[in-house]
């Protein structure tokens, strides 16, 4: 979530443009249309559990490498269909039967050594499903990287986009299965609809245990509000609301990035902050597990990213706010959090709470969910540590899932509940931490210009902290207004928004 992707044509234009190049059929799928199994090599592939993958004319823009290595592709069977590439991909599209498929993108960077190389974004159905996608900082040079997503088709076609911030996109394989629960909805925020589980009373204990910390002091008043991205670091930000910015977000959410906070560095965009910083740390990588954090394996890992952490940081004012493994209630990242590992996700958590007490006490640990589950199949309030082990509950907002438009919309949204209980709307959330003795943050809110242009939201939002604003439990500590220039400005209030109608009334509020 950090960079702007460059705006994509629609797959029929850019099919129009492309001049004779057609689309996938149905006659390309076997079981009705129900699987399809596309491969960017000149000829068919098999892989290794004898399933035929088939070169598709459906790809508009780029260039197909039928075979650009022939090294060994770590972490699969199937080399064959991640050594070969089409780059410089526009859009993939197929014809389908209405209803919901989960797309698995199959890649493997074949070609760069060195991260921040190539980085792309792909869309389904013209919603984002893959953001900034740097294949070598996340697993390295010819390593199997594969990409999940449920998306709801409902117009007889499948699309996705690509587009790429730095050199260009590409595509090695995809595969489209159907699902026989539809959603309704393209991830990253559909609605759960398993039954209700009983809430076990305890969570296992693992090692180490650090000691409790004593929750804050409730303090009633001001609320810390902030923003994240464009114009933020160099006061632009502040100047163009009328006041300061005292706490902002940024992100190192893969393991290499989590080893070395570039951002922070002297030259980097954080080097010379001295507020309250808010940093997503991602946990675990691709082809990791909870299981194996809970037993241990990634405890010097962790102990290295948060020394480097406090080191880059020391002399500096302001507290760090750490998000260890945001958002995880989700399907979207590697270190989702699950009905088969949420145990072992709290063990692994208390793992590095103890390694954080003990390197950097002065930091503060985030527990940050999105604002509901997806895909998870159980109460996320299961994975919750404790309050011993967490210092501020978190929750990320958009207006989205569902949109609010009015003011009773946002009231109404505020105060709902997922399939288990737990919740999803914002008082909900608001509740949950005075529950267990916590503030909340909302470290990433926003309008959704993709779904309309709200000042309705704004309000509701500042409504809610200015109702709620202050220290411990149950009182909004801080919250950060998402102001990444990405997924054509979708986020974006300041120049160039898309959203003119919330922008002034954010300005009048904030």
């Amino acid at each position: 979530m950090r960079t702007l992707p460059k705006v994509l044509l629609s797959t029929a234009a850019a099919a129009t443009l492309a001049g004779g190049l057609t689309t996938v059929t149905a006659a390309e799928a076997d079981a009705a249309g129900t699987v399809l199994r596309v491969t960017t090599a000149a000829s068919a592939v098999k892989d290794s559990a004898g399933n035929t993958w088939s070169p598709s004319s459906a790809f508009v823009g780029g260039t197909q490498v039928d075979r650009t290595t022939s090294a060994d592709i770590k972490g699969t069977s199937d080399d064959r269909l991640y050594q070969t590439e089409r780059w410089g991909v526009r859009s993939w599209s197929a014809a389908v039967p209405n209803g919901d498929y989960d797309v698995t993108l199959k890649q493997a960077e074949t070609w760069y050594s060195t991260p921040s190389t190539r980085v792309f974004s792909v869309t389904a159905e013209g919603r984002a499903v893959v953001s900034n996608l740097d294949l070598v900082a996340v697993a390295g040079k010819n390593v199997a990287v594969d990409r999940t997503f449920r998306v709801s088709v409902t117009d007889g076609r499948l699309d996705l986009g690509f587009s790429a911030t730095k050199d260009s996109a590409k595509a090695a394989g995809i595969l489209v299965r159907s699902v026989t629960s539809n959603t309704g909805v393209v991830t990253p925020t559909p609605r759960p609809t398993n039954p209700t589980p009983t809430i076990p009373t305890t969570t296992p204990t693992p090692t180490p245990t650090p000691a409790p910390s004593t929750p804050p002091a409730s303090t009633a008043g001001p609320w810390k509000s902030g923003a994240s991205g464009t114009g933020v670091t160099n006061g632009d930000f502040g100047r163009w609301r009328g006041s300061e910015v005292t706490v902002s977000s940024t992100w190192s959410d893969n393991n290499t990035a989590a080893a070395n906070f570039w951002q922070l560095n002297s030259s980097g965009e954080y080097g010379n902050w001295n507020k309250d910083l808010d940093v997503a740390v991602g946990g675990i990588g691709p082809g990791e597990s909870w299981a194996a954090g809970a037993n241990g394996a990634y405890d010097a890992r962790w102990r290295q990213s948060l020394t480097k952490l406090r080191d880059l940081r020391a002399g500096k004012s302001g507290t760090v706010y750490i998000r260890f493994a945001h958002e995880m209630n989700g399907n979207w990242y590697p270190w989702s959090v699950d009905k088969n590992n949420y145990r072992d996700f709290v063990s692994s958590w208390k793992r590095y709470r103890a390694l954080q007490k003990e390197i950097f006490p002065a930091a503060k640990m985030v527990f940050n969910v999105n604002r509901e589950s997806v895909s998870t199949g159980f109460d996320w309030r299961l994975s919750f540590p404790g309050a011993a082990y967490v210092d501020v509950m978190g929750v990320d907002y958009y207006n989205q899932y569902p949109y609010v438009a009015t003011q009773g919309q946002f009231d109404s949204a505020a105060q709902q509940t997922d399939a288990w209980g737990a919740p999803k709307g914002l008082a909900k959330h608001l509740e949950f931490a005075k529950s267990v003795g916590l503030p909340l943050s909302v470290s990433e809110w926003s309008g959704n210009a993709d779904a309309g242009d709200s000042p309705a939201f704004v309000q509701g939002m500042h409504d809610f902290f200015e109702a709620n604003g202050g220290t411990g439990a149950g009182k909004l500590l801080y919250e950060v207004q998402f102001n990444v220039d990405k997924d054509n400005r979708r986020w974006l209030l300041t120049s160039g928004t898309r959203q003119p109608n919330a922008a002034a009334k954010y300005r009048d509020l904030f």
